[in-house]
């Protein structure tokens, strides 16, 4: 008879179900397998939950109608039919439209108004044409000043009251004839709300155009606006599908203008009109493309950034089979006598830890499917992304499993095989880690021929390298100080014989067993190094950030009227009240115009509380802002008003207001003032020691309310106090953020990623005691016939693994910080806004991480002071003899 093969006999047979007598592998093999499919997982999760961010951030800093599908047509006049055949190609795909007409171009580049002549009840024309539009709920956000039943246009209420027109006249609009039913008050003078937000350029003088827009004036009706335009050049017909924004992901922004293509081509085949004529809405194809190129810049850092922790995820798994042979030493060395190799022993590993492999890889999945919708950017994935991820974790599956495998069987034999006390090989002296400190110290070289930050179509992104330096550096850093520190274990040794028998018994493990330390080391070493190097980038990039819009607003929020009036209590209450005017100065030799002048901004302001509300970093001066309020309140220099500058030297800079002189004496400078919004100094002064600046100085006055509060109270404030017309100035509007949400969430995945190494280090010390249990259980069982007490071994137990986690923490807190050092200063997220990168410390995260280090170690040595009181004296002696 022939033998059969291995894979035929009882230990292979019944290894699927043998492994799983094994709680302590099991869980090992379920739990590394599980973090390696978290890691690989992870990349394309992320991927797409930013680029959905990314639309998403865009689309929430414009108008709602950017995010919305639409369909319309631009011509001579308005048609019902074109009207009918918008509504019904929308009708056909199950979706619903609004209309949308205006006697202006709503859609395109030069988006404006036009007006008709309108003529009075009395036939007298009007001083200022009057544009008409019309949309179902219109009149419904409005605040009405007066109104009467029937069909006709409702007027802005200062408008019909400088004509002369009341409620009821019949007027004439572009020789229509029709009657006025409504007053409402001008939407810029009110907080219109975000339902006119795409309108504004229709009644608002946003840009000081020196012809102002036509009137506004809202018809009730379709037919009553069909009537009136057919005096105007040119009308626009829309049909918009509201969408909501704020849950759109990138398939789906794809599909919704799939679906706008689909339905312009079948109104213009119904209406028999050319098929490129349509009014569609670009900017979410805009936003789209952004969103993808903002994914595009984060794939470079953030898949070497996977790859590195599903290598060290490998690693972990790997230690696993090798945990599996220590456990099943007895069976190795018997399965080996009888002739059983490396191969059909890695085959029998296996096929012991299929099943918990192949859990774990699902659990992995579904923890990154998890983690990614409630802490990354945005919990709208697309579905291939979702398939990638399936099939990231299926080759994690493999992978690992392999690689658990193939160090069991190898260390399976070489258990068998290898004598007791033997010397290591010589790979394991090799000081591998130097590769990762010169693939570092060459990425380091070529970033200083790099920018750290590149702008790609508007877009701010992470070079590479400054992700792949600190991962290397650190890594390689963290590998070499563990080898030198384990060095010095065994003089520590000679030192702890004259110490406590906890110290000692805590050194003479440690020494005992230099790899496990130095391995047990950098796994502590590395997520403290890791994710302080990115929490500090991470919170100093957003501090930047934050304060470069600061600077050019001024404050947190800021109104802007070209009005004339003097400031009142109700300003005082919201914030202050800043003159800007447009003026020059003196220019260092070589620079300026030809006249050797350049360009400054000239802020008048109120000294007494400009300092409670003006955005202020104490970085960006010498002195406190209240010290430099103060000297814009002393005396005059020969005559001279005191300023205070950013950008020009001491002295008189000569300064001028448009055209009149200002005498003016700068007696403090900053290196940044808020309000810079040009390139180009920036001057304060006391408002009320200036002279009085006409409007024939040409100096462009504008006045300014800034605020920390809601923008309502200070366009209310503003209103009271007399002005007209206002713009508003906010975060959303200066910068649209998408451009640097890269930078954010590159190293928001980098911090993610040291959390996960973090809970990798937790894995490995779980496994260094699980490993090392035999042995530290039968020494304590000696010991304690010796007369140790229990808590001296749980003291031992304490100062070994509390000061391994105490020296990881020290080591990672100054790689960090010398990573920080070489890199955040080049982290400037715009070149052109004040100021220079800006570095905040994140002290309670960081406090934070060291205490669940800590804690940490000190439950692990609970756990095996608990593992090693439950174990039989008895039986620990037996298997020892």
């Amino acid at each position: 008879m022939s033998r059969p093969p291995l894979w035929r006999l009882a230990p292979w047979t019944r290894a699927p179900l043998l492994g799983l007598r094994q709680p302590a592998a099991v869980l090992a093999v379920l739990v590394t397998s599980a973090i390696l499919a978290c890691a690989v997982a992870s990349a394309p999760l992320f991927l797409s939950s930013a680029r959905s961010a990314a639309l998403q951030q865009q689309l929430a800093d414009q108008c709602a109608e950017a995010g919305w599908a639409q369909t319309g047509f631009d011509a001579g006049r308005a048609d019902p039919a074109a009207d009918a055949a918008l509504a019904t190609v929308w009708a056909e795909q199950g979706r619903t439209s609004e209309p949308v007409l205006a006697t202006a171009a709503l859609v395109g580049r030069e988006r404006s108004a036009e007006g008709g002549l309108v003529r009075t009840a009395t036939g007298e024309p009007a001083s200022l044409p009057v544009a008409v539009y019309y949309r179902p709920d219109a009149l419904a956000h409005v605040e009405v000043v007066g109104s009467q039943p029937g069909d006709g246009l409702w007027l802005p209420e200062s408008y019909a009251r400088t004509a002369g027109i009341g409620l009821g006249d019949r007027i004439t609009v572009a020789d229509a004839p029709v009657t006025v039913v409504g007053l409402y008050r001008d939407l810029f003078s009110v907080d219109a709300g975000a339902y006119w937000c795409d309108y504004r350029i229709l009644y608002a003088n946003d840009i000081n155009a020196n012809t102002a827009p036509p009137a506004f004036a809202l018809a009730t009706d379709p037919d009553t606006f069909a009537a009136v335009s057919a005096g105007y050049r040119g009308v626009q017909q829309l049909a918009q599908v509201p969408v909501d924004a704020a849950g759109l992901s990138v398939s789906d922004a794809r599909e919704l203008l799939a679906a706008q293509d689909r339905a312009q081509r079948r109104a213009s085949a119904l209406l028999g009109a050319p098929g490129d004529a349509g009014l569609v809405n670009s900017r979410l194809a805009d936003a789209v493309d952004r969103a993808e190129l903002v994914e595009s810049g984060l794939r470079g850092p953030v898949v070497p950034v996977a790859v590195a922790g599903a290598l060290l995820a490998l690693v972990l798994v790997a230690a696993a089979g090798s945990f599996w042979a220590d456990r099943r030493a007895t069976e190795v060395r018997l399965l080996a006598a009888r002739g059983v190799g490396p191969v059909p022993l890695a085959g029998k590993a296996a096929l012991e830890l299929g099943l918990p492999a192949l859990a774990g890889a699902a659990v992995g999945w579904a923890a990154a499917r998890l983690l990614t919708s409630g802490l990354g950017p945005a919990d709208d994935l697309d579905p291939s992304a979702t398939s990638a991820a399936v099939a990231a974790a299926v080759a994690a599956f493999v992978v690992g499993l392999g690689a658990a495998a193939a160090v069991a069987g190898l260390r399976a034999r070489g258990t068998a095989e290898r004598p007791l006390g033997a010397a290591p090989r010589w790979p394991s002296r090799v000081p591998w880690e130097l590769v990762l400190l010169l693939g570092a110290g060459w990425c380091w070289l070529l970033l200083q021929t790099r920018d750290a930050v590149v702008s790609t179509g508007g877009v701010a992104q992470v070079n590479g390298l400054l992700v792949a330096f600190p991962l290397l550096a650190t890594a390689g850093a963290a590998v070499l100080l563990g080898r030198l520190l384990t060095a010095l274990l065994p003089r520590l040794r000679r030192w702890a014989g004259h110490r406590s028998p906890a110290v000692f018994l805590a050194v003479n493990r440690l020494a005992a067993a230099r790899l496990a330390t130095a391995t047990l080391l950098v796994a502590v070493t590395l997520p403290v190094a890791v994710l302080g190097y990115t929490a500090t980038l991470t919170a100093s990039a957003q501090k930047t950030l934050d304060a470069k819009v600061g600077v050019q607003i001024g404050a947190t929020r800021a109104v802007q009227t070209l009005s004339r009036f003097a400031p009142t209590a109700a300003i005082d209450e919201v914030g202050t009240f800043v003159v800007r005017y447009e003026g020059s100065a003196t220019a260092p030799d070589g620079q300026g115009d030809s006249a050797g002048r350049q360009d400054v901004a000239v802020l008048a302001v109120d000294p007494a509380d400009f300092a409670g509300t003006a955005f202020w970093d104490a970085s960006f001066a010498d002195e406190p802002l209240p010290e430099l309020m103060a000297a814009l309140t002393g005396p005059e220099v020969d005559g001279r008003l005191p300023v205070v500058a950013a950008g020009l030297p001491t002295g008189d800079p000569q300064l001028q207001l448009g055209s009149v002189a200002v005498p003016a004496e700068v007696v403090a400078t900053a290196r940044v003032l808020p309000g810079r919004r040009l390139d180009g100094p920036v001057v304060l002064v006391a408002a009320d020691r200036l002279p009085e600046i006409e409007r024939t100085a040409g100096a462009s006055r504008a006045a300014e309310i800034w605020t920390n509060g809601q923008l309502g109270p200070a366009v209310e404030a503003l209103s009271a106090a007399g002005g007209v017309g206002f713009r508003a100035l906010e975060p959303a509007g200066v910068l649209q953020s998408a451009n640097f949400l890269g930078i954010t969430w590159t190293f928001g995945y980098l911090s993610a990623l040291a959390v996960f190494v973090g809970v990798i280090a937790v894995g490995g010390l779980l496994l260094y005691l699980e490993a090392r249990s035999r042995s530290r259980v039968s020494g304590y069982v000696m010991a304690r016939r010796l007369g140790l007490s229990r808590g001296a071994h749980l003291r031992s137990l304490l100062v070994e693994l509390g000061g391994v986690a105490v020296v990881g923490l020290l080591i990672g807190g100054v790689l960090a910080g010398g990573a920080v050092a070489l890199v955040y200063r080049r982290l400037d997220v715009d070149l052109v806004r004040p100021p220079t990168p800006l570095l905040d410390v994140p002290w309670t995260a960081l406090a934070a991480s060291a205490v669940v280090v800590v804690v940490v170690a000190a439950l692990a040595a609970l756990y095996a002071q608990r593992a090693a009181d439950r174990a039989d004296p008895a039986t620990v002696l037996r298997q020892d003899a």
